[in-house]
């Protein structure tokens, strides 16, 4: 048995992306400025490569300062700028040696000086707005994710949709009691180390995040990606897991360990954008309501992950995976009973 891993490009995927559009900027930079009349046979290579510089500082500093993002926007921004403008700054002038001696030219002071003259106060400049640029998309992306651009660009969705698609609510249990015991600050904290330590075991499962609804987090699969290698059944025990190994932490922290419970459902459900003001793209359907009556019946069944009749049947023979038939159950706002199992990991 082989448990889902988050893919190479995936966990790397903000790298890559600062990377890429460093490098486009700095070959948009080089064409307006007429880099080859500078570099002669180099071209453009000098503005892509200081590009691609840049986007690298930035990812490894937004990963160094990362801290600093529990702190006003633009303060934040105005600090980070100020730190990579001194990098920049220093990247620039190593540019220039590099460049200078690849030529066959000898840098002298006078050189340097007709380079600070000529060309550094324009390459410093594109270079900090090219920071504050990918900043500022690095942000965004953290708000809305990549599908959220393809999907509106492309024009999909922007009529509703019939997919077949899997669904899991997945509920911190006690909340109520937890939430009390800390206090609302704390506990906010609580969650937000939780969905954090989640990212791992999401992104492996290639799980979708659909909404962070209080205490709860809904995830989706679209059937092809969520069935194969049986990535949305193992995202439970992946999550299990990111918490399991963090245990000391959170009883230093918060004095407890949390749990949390799932249902998981598959069919068919409509997807669509709504909204004028803000928009989003949503789901519609009965798949929706079972899956979170099925996660409401984790209490009563005392188990943490629960899942339906059609979960297990589209899941191949698994000795690693044991499925327990608790009968059928009615589900508030079903007319028919619905044959509910529990999933245990033998591993």
């Amino acid at each position: 048995m082989t448990l889902p891993k988050i893919p190479f490009f995936r966990k790397y995927n903000i790298f890559f992306k600062a990377v890429i559009i460093g490098g486009v900027l700095g070959l948009f930079y080089g064409i307006i400025t007429d880099a080859v009349a500078t570099y002669k046979h180099f071209g453009f290579l000098p503005g892509i490569m200081i590009g691609v510089s840049i986007g690298f500082i930035v990812i490894v500093f937004e990963n160094v300062l990362f801290k600093l993002n529990s702190y006003p926007f633009l303060a934040v921004m105005a600090l980070k700028a100020f730190i990579y403008s001194i990098s920049i700054l220093i990247l620039l002038i190593l540019f220039v040696f590099g460049f200078t001696e690849l030529l066959g030219q000898n840098l002298d002071r006078e050189g340097l000086g007709n380079y600070v003259r000529a060309r550094l106060a324009g390459d410093f400049f594109f270079s900090l707005c090219a920071s504050i640029f990918l900043i500022l998309f690095l942000e965004v992306s953290s708000l809305l994710s990549s599908r959220f651009f393809y999907n509106y660009f492309t024009g999909r969705y922007h009529s509703p949709v019939q997919e077949e698609r899997i669904f899991m609510f997945v509920d911190v249990k006690s909340s109520t009691t937890i939430a009390e015991e800390l206090g609302d600050i704390l506990y906010s904290q609580l969650l937000q180390d939780l969905f954090n330590d989640f990212s791992d075991g999401i992104l492996a499962s290639r799980a979708e995040i659909y909404q962070y609804a209080g205490d709860e987090i809904i995830l989706t699969w679209k059937t092809s990606i969520g069935l194969k290698d049986q990535r949305c059944l193992y995202c439970f025990y992946l999550l299990r897991k990111s918490i399991e190994s963090r245990k000391n932490y959170y009883l230093k922290k918060y004095n407890l360990i949390p749990k949390f419970k799932a249902g998981m459902h598959i069919g068919t459900a409509v997807t669509t954008w709504v909204g004028k003001i803000k928009k989003e793209i949503v789901y519609h359907g009965d798949l929706l309501n079972t899956a979170s009556r099925i996660q409401c019946k984790c209490n009563d069944l005392n188990h943490d992950f629960v899942v339906s009749e059609a979960i297990k049947n589209v899941m191949p023979e698994n000795f690693a995976v044991t499925y327990n038939h608790k009968g059928e159950i009615h589900l508030r706002g079903k007319a028919q009973p619905l044959k509910l199992y529990t999933v245990d990991f033998n591993f």
